[in-house]
């Protein structure tokens, strides 16, 4: 109750706070409307990581005599999951929640909620987006809370994180941590790399909402251990990304990868297509253990705010659940 009721002072301040001298604001509204069929849910009004919902985002700057010092964002979602009983399917999901101060040649730190550090996830916007990484998979949820340093080092920036381990929901469980580091090039460059590695105790979860707390799976947390490699290609009208992430679950061996390639129209450049495999081998000594799927995607910018997309997935093969093919449409609006 402490917490939801510090949340909200803390959106409100975001909400109706003035901007004063020395500080930049950029709010903009967000709605989110997802929807389609597969074969084993039927009718359903969400994906992966997306539910229907309507949301915020604040971003912030503040600057004094010798330029900026702080960074502040906080991204709101309230959604509906329509596969919940009415009483379970309102939520909130707190996205980006962080501060991240200047503490001079070329370091900052960041505190808050935050994309760990690896993989594709901490270097491309994934938030609005039906296609995702590989962190859900490989990590079990995007972002996490707890602090950060940050920066650049000759021609590569770096990243430390060290969070509580628990994902969308601020909560300690079962002694749980996640330290994650990640070296690569500026994200300005047409080839981009990176190297990242991984090492905690982290919740088994499921759900993306904040508040309540996202429902947990298992009593124990889940021990990580994790080496990656991760890079994007981008060549005139034609952008490849592609992620590998190998290491442990407790005892088991665990291997996932990723392979993305998008395409814009030249001569339309409002319209691009995508077409991504990803697959996580929960156990490499046992068959039928991996997550796999092949996704075809389709993306139409209207205007400046407002995105259609439609996907087609196919499942491969799921751990404890059949496999199943969803068509899903989205109406995605994000701007002032």
């Amino acid at each position: 109750m402490r917490s939801f009721v510090l949340f909200v002072m803390v959106a409100a301040w975001f909400i109706n706070g003035d901007t004063v001298s020395g500080s930049e604001r950029i709010f903009n509204k967000e709605i989110n409307l997802i929807g389609g069929y597969s074969r084993q849910q039927q009718w359903t009004g969400k994906s992966s990581t997306l539910a229907n919902s309507f949301g915020f985002e604040d971003f912030r700057k503040f600057s004094g005599e010798y330029g900026d010092f702080l960074t502040t964002d906080l991204q709101v979602r309230f959604s509906y999951d329509s596969l919940e009983d009415s009483r379970d399917a309102w939520a909130v999901e707190l996205h980006n929640a962080w501060m991240q101060y200047r503490l001079g040649y070329g370091m900052n730190l960041r505190i808050g909620h935050f994309d760990p550090a690896f993989g594709l996830e901490p270097v491309i916007d994934t938030h609005g987006t039906v296609l995702q990484t590989l962190a859900p998979l490989n990590i079990g949820f995007k972002k996490d809370w707890g602090m950060a340093l940050e920066g650049f080092l000759r021609k590569y920036d770096y990243k430390l994180a060290l969070g509580v381990g628990s994902g969308m929901s601020l909560r300690r469980h079962d002694r749980s941590f996640l330290m994650s580091a990640r070296v690569g090039t500026p994200p300005t460059e047409n080839v981009q790399y990176g190297f990242s590695i991984l090492y905690g105790d982290v919740i088994d979860v499921k759900g993306m909402q904040t508040f309540p707390h996202n429902r947990l799976l298992s009593e124990s947390a889940v021990s990580k251990r994790r080496i990656g490699v991760d890079g994007q290609l981008l060549m005139g009208a034609s952008l490849v990304k592609g992620e590998i992430a190998y290491g442990q679950d407790d005892s088991d061996e665990v291997l996932g990868y990723l392979l993305e390639y998008d395409y814009t129209l030249p001569r339309n450049q409002n319209l691009s297509f995508q077409i991504q495999f990803q697959s996580f081998a929960h156990d490499l000594a046992e068959q039928n253990q991996d997550d796999s799927l092949i996704s075809l995607g389709l993306a139409y910018r209207v205007n400046e705010n407002i995105t259609l997309r439609a996907a087609l997935v196919h499942d491969f093969n799921r751990v404890d659940e059949p496999a199943d093919t969803s068509v899903l449409v989205q109406y995605y609006y994000y701007g002032g």
